[in-house]
């Protein structure tokens, strides 16, 4: 056998085997499509019924779908208003806002006026109160200047009203002495070296030549004045005068003009007769 006789008997025999296995192929779809059939009736009569579901169903989600489409419509045309209600707030807010931050703006602009006014006010209290200050201390030395003028005007007050009782004693003094000294005769160019003319008594003599005489200073005595002593017609003798008072004088005896001893009751005379 020739190469193209055995390339040949291979074909049919690759034919063949092809041929049989499509023979067995179709045989078997044909079996294949009748069980398949019966099971796609059933499988159809299935689909059918769920189809028939599903088209009951689509009809309740149809409905449903309808109702909810108009409940969102209802709801879509509440949510408008609320978006319309709220935009009108949002703008109303808006203008308050730009109201407010005017007032805001202004009210800064205003506290800031009040700052620097509060500052001018601080620094012009500062200066009050350091004036205030000045001002007590000034009052206070003012009030002690015046507590001094018044305790000196107290005491001038004192002392003025001391000097018019001191007054009004010098001038009673000096109108007794005015009546004393007319009664005596002594005016006011009388010159004082010598007593005036009057006259007394002795009224105590001591041992150590001390004699106390009723002539003082109301009188007219002075220390170092001379007065001469009588008994009747009888010189006794001079005295000098050491110590005076009102209204008697003591002196002592002038040794060389005694004449005679000196008791109490003795005249004494300021001039020989």
């Amino acid at each position: 056998m020739t190469l193209l006789g055995k390339v040949f008997t291979g074909l049919v025999f690759l034919l063949s085997v092809i041929f049989f296995a499509l023979s067995i192929a179709v045989n078997a779809t044909h079996i294949n499509q009748a069980k398949e059939a019966a099971s796609n009736k059933q499988a159809a009569e299935r689909a059918q019924g769920e189809a028939n579901q599903i088209r009951m169903q689509y009809e309740n989600i149809k409905t449903e779908l309808a109702i909810e489409q108009a409940a969102r419509r209802s709801t879509l045309a509440s949510l408008q208003d609320q978006l319309t209600t709220a935009q009108s707030e949002r703008e109303s807010a808006e203008r308050d806002l730009r109201d407010l931050q005017s007032a805001l703006t202004a009210a800064n602009q205003t506290n800031l006026a009040n700052a620097n006014e509060l500052d001018a006010k601080t620094k012009e209290n500062e200066l009050l109160r350091q004036k205030l200050v000045e001002a007590r201390q000034d009052r206070d030395q003012m009030f002690q200047r015046l507590v001094t003028a018044t305790d000196q005007t107290n005491r001038l007050q004192s002392d003025l009203q001391t000097l018019a009782m001191r007054e009004s004693d010098l001038a009673d003094d000096y109108t007794k002495l005015k009546e004393r000294m007319d009664v005596l005769g002594i005016k006011p160019d009388t010159p004082l070296n010598a007593p005036p003319s009057v006259n007394g008594e002795v009224l105590a003599v001591d041992t150590g030549g001390l004699v106390e005489v009723s002539l003082g200073r109301d009188d007219g005595m002075r220390e170092g004045f001379t007065l001469e002593v009588h008994r009747g017609q009888q010189y006794l003798g001079r005295l000098v005068v050491k110590t005076v008072r009102d209204d008697k004088s003591v002196a002592r005896i002038l040794d060389g003009y005694q004449r005679g001893y000196i008791r109490p009751g003795d005249r004494v005379d300021s001039k020989l007769f």
